[in-house]
């Protein structure tokens, strides 16, 4: 034990035999650990971002529909309203309800809006306005007029910058909203013309912005009330109940308890990961590049790391050839690199917990703008907010630290066999 900790002594006095160099060496290297922080920080913000903006610009974090309609898309498929009825009632008691921040039910279908400049195809979008607000991104991102209100006359309609400006609309003016009416699969209205056309006269209330194309170009909001009249849906049949939660991560738990609850009904349960399979796709595959670049980080200052020691191995055959002159046998000497080796690694760690965290905090609050690299504007597939707020949890720092450690560790290895290899008389032949 004694003579362990005499090992000890040496090695940390062999470590400031040349102050600045292990210094620049530990800075060198914590900088690897650091970038390593920072990376997986602004990546793991970015898809936390990316999560957030897709649900509340789409179907929410669960969505129920009516069966068939992830795969047909046929707007004639609706959610009795037994059914809607239901899903409220499960999801305001028990402990489901603390983890549902919103629930939104929509009318969807198509239509043709119509000026006296133009004429485009659209997305039509019923829904309750309060309700609506507690899970889209769409109220946040008007830039003229405002939102839709229970207030409202039925007649107002939020529409996007790009389709407001090819049809020249502005505040207070007016459209008029062609489609055709909805009927419930396999139904017929009492005449028996459920295919027939309805028209209505609509007057903007609010122009939004999103940056993605297919959403300024496309999507409309009305009233639930006036999307039903229009679409001549009975009673408060929906396409959709939109679901936002507390945490990503409850998605596949409440599914589940849906569809226990739903059973035998004709409706289907979807996660995010389900209803929006491409976003899926995207982050899977960016998951997948994040851990190559991780490794290309790590192997970065694993040879880092081999370097630096190895070189103060070399440099010292003489010393390690007294050493072993004197008694100290071959194990003793490896012990003595290895030892070095931790000591630099735990300094590096320090220097690079104390720049990374730093400079993620920074980021955490301020976050990184990424407007100035389109400085001709943001593109139209942009799907998240140009300005990347970093997260960076505990176990992620933890994972870095130990992943880090524990490869300077197994690196030290064969620095340390070479000193242990020195060779008395050639080691003694340096002078």
């Amino acid at each position: 034990m004694k003579s362990l900790l005499l090992l000890v002594k040496i090695s940390w006095r062999n470590l400031w035999r040349n102050p600045r160099g292990t210094l620049l060496t530990a800075l060198a290297l914590g900088l690897g650990l650091a970038l390593l922080l920072i990376s997986l920080g602004l990546l793991d913000g970015g898809h936390e971002q990316t999560i957030a903006d897709g649900v509340r610009f789409g179907p929410g974090h669960v969505v129920v529909q009516a069966k068939g309609y992830q795969d047909s898309g046929s707007d004639e498929l609706l959610l009795p309203a037994l059914d809607v009825s239901k899903i409220e009632q499960f999801l305001q008691a028990g402990n489901i309800k603390h983890v549902v921040r919103g629930i939104s039910p929509r009318l969807l279908a198509t239509g043709l809006m119509s000026t006296s400049a133009s004429s485009a195809g659209v997305k039509i979008v019923g829904v309750i306005p309060e309700d609506e607000r507690a899970v889209s991104l769409i109220p946040q991102r008007m830039v003229e007029g405002t939102y839709l209100s229970s207030n409202d006359k039925l007649s107002g309609v939020v529409v996007g910058d790009e389709l407001a400006r090819k049809l020249e609309l502005k505040i207070g003016s007016k459209a008029v909203l062609m489609t055709q009416s909805l009927q419930p699969a396999g139904a017929a209205t009492a005449n028996g013309d459920g295919d027939e056309m309805q028209s209505t006269l609509l007057r903007v209330s609010g122009i939004f912005r999103t940056g993605l194309h297919g959403i300024d170009a496309n999507m409309i909001y009305l009233p639930l009330p006036a999307a039903q009249a229009l679409l001549g849906v009975a009673g408060d049949q929906v396409t959709q109940v939109t679901l936002l939660l507390t945490q990503e991560g409850d998605s596949p738990m409440v599914a589940r308890a849906l569809r226990k609850q739903l059973a035998g009904e004709p409706v289907e349960v979807l996660t995010w990961r389900q209803s929006l399979p491409m976003l899926a796709q995207i982050l899977g595959l960016d998951h997948a590049f994040n851990y190559v670049m991780n490794g290309v980080i790590l192997a970065m200052v694993g040879l880092g790391i081999l370097n630096t020691i190895l070189m103060r191995v070399l440099e010292r055959r003489y010393e390690f050839g007294v050493s072993k002159a004197l008694g100290l046998r071959p194990r003793q000497l490896a012990l003595m690199v290895i030892g070095e080796s931790l000591a630099l690694t735990a300094i590096s760690l320090v220097l690079g917990l104390a720049l990374g965290l730093s400079v993620q905090h920074y980021f955490a609050t301020a976050g990184l703008d990424l407007r100035w690299v389109f400085k001709a504007g943001l593109p139209p597939a942009l799907v998240f907010d140009p300005i990347l707020y970093s997260r960076l949890s505990a176990d992620r720092i933890a994972w870095s630290v130990g992943i880090v450690f524990a490869m300077a560790t197994v690196i030290s290895f064969y620095p340390a066999l070479k000193a242990a290899q020195t060779d008395l008389p050639d080691a003694l032949k340096v002078l």
